[in-house]
């Protein structure tokens, strides 16, 4: 392989890059199902049992019907634990949630909130929704080779 061929072959990788950066541009709808889904998980505390495994079970099926849709849309579902900084992200919003969840239970069960999952809930729905589009921008810049605004 010259020099020449190799270039050609590195210069096609990166419009290849670019035109799936360009791809992965997801509505301000696709972040919000994102966020109630994880807002969702916590807000379903606030019910009495049985229901907050059947709000689990809804946001298992709700998560499935985003990858559906973003394979039908895109032809691909970027895995949001894969390599790279994206997965700072992943861990950030996963250990938010996590912190938020524990947090929603204790204020229902040791100090009778009841009420308290369903507001912690809804916080978290817009945090996460925030926190995909971050993700998303995050993403896009590391097709792109930047580390600038997309």
């Amino acid at each position: 392989m010259d020099d020449m061929e190799a270039a050609r072959a590195l210069k096609a990788m990166q419009a290849a890059r670019g035109a799936l950066a360009d791809r992965a541009k997801w509505s301000l709808a696709r972040h919000a199902a994102f966020g109630l889904v994880i807002g969702g998980l916590i807000a379903g505390y606030a019910l009495p049992a049985p229901w907050p495994i059947v709000v689990a079970a809804i946001c298992l099926v709700a998560t499935a019907m985003i990858v559906w849709r973003d394979r039908q849309r895109d032809g691909f579902f970027i895995n949001g634990y894969r390599r790279g900084r994206t997965r700072w992200v992943t861990f950030a919003l996963l250990a938010a949630a996590l912190g938020a969840l524990t947090g929603a239970i204790v204020l229902k069960m040791q100090y009778g909130l009841d009420w308290a999952p369903l507001a912690i809930g809804a916080i978290v729905a817009a945090l996460a929704t925030i926190g995909s589009i971050g993700w998303e921008r995050l993403y896009r810049q590391e097709l792109n080779g930047t580390r600038d605004e997309c």
